[in-house]
């Protein structure tokens, strides 16, 4: 590369999937430690180095892949010539993806991903103001489908197929958990707890937020019918899409077109 840094900003953002920017840290990289403001994964190309996150310290070296979530404190420095690059996201996929996966403060390092550093060294060379987000996209969904999801326990085994079949069919009205149980073979009473204890909220919120995020982007999208958005989002009634809606976001969804559109 020409150069020791390489950043690049993503303008083009929705709701849906952010990728914000495309970064990689020269062997200069800052160990000031800072809070994560979204999601960040991060990949090392060269070197050694810690990551001090979450009151652990992590040895990082050439084909570490790591995350830190949005949030977090955390700091990296160099022990020996580290460079790394990363790519800040966030979005109702991506909290998806990281649930699917199983990411999280005692699952965040995964090493021996050496295969994906050309992968990442070609997309942000190539990177520019017309193709920032779908490279960025491309790399982050790409080193994702490589990872091995950290399902240490039934537990964890049952509640990660709950949240795959619920990113599946949320846009089915007559999904409920007690549909999913049913269908992985459960009482819903067991699931309901288990999801609850994993999770730390009820699955009836969790799929409500998953549904109205979708309804958000559907409308920052350009779909401007509250009743089409309603039925879109696993909605049967728009009057209750409506209610709901505001209740979680503050404004009715007619406010939110109408925000949109100005």
């Amino acid at each position: 590369m020409e150069t020791r840094n390489i950043c690049k900003f993503n303008f083009n953002q929705s709701s849906d999937l952010v990728c914000l920017n495309f970064v990689y840290e020269g062997t200069d990289c800052q160990s000031v430690p800072r809070t994560a403001e979204n999601h960040i994964i991060n990949l090392v190309a060269k070197g050694e180095g810690t990551l001090f996150c979450g009151g652990r310290e992590y040895h990082l070296q050439r084909g570490s892949l790591f995350f830190v979530l949005k949030g977090e404190r955390f700091s990296i420095e160099s022990i020996s010539e580290l460079e790394y690059y990363y790519i800040s996201f966030n979005g109702r996929r991506a909290s998806e993806y990281m649930d699917r996966l199983g990411i999280s403060v005692s699952c965040r390092l995964f090493s021996e991903n050496e295969a994906l550093i050309p992968f990442w060294t070609e997309n942000i060379a190539s990177v520019n103001d017309g193709n920032i987000d779908i490279l960025s996209e491309a790399t982050l969904l790409y080193s994702l489908a490589r990872l091995n999801p950290c399902i240490k326990n039934k537990v964890n085994d049952v509640v990660y197929k709950v949240i795959a079949l619920t990113e599946e069919r949320f846009t089915d009205p007559e999904l409920s958990l007690s549909s999913v149980a049913e269908q992985l073979g459960y009482h819903s009473k067991y699931v309901s707890f288990l999801f609850k204890k994993q999770k730390g909220i009820a699955y009836t919120k969790y799929l409500r937020d998953i549904r109205i995020k979708h309804a958000m982007f559907l409308i920052e999208q350009g779909i401007v019918s509250v009743k089409n958005v309603a039925i879109l989002s696993g909605f049967q009634d728009a009057l209750y899409f409506s209610k709901v809606f505001k209740d979680a976001v503050g404004i009715s969804p007619k406010e939110y077109i109408e925000s949109i559109n100005i």
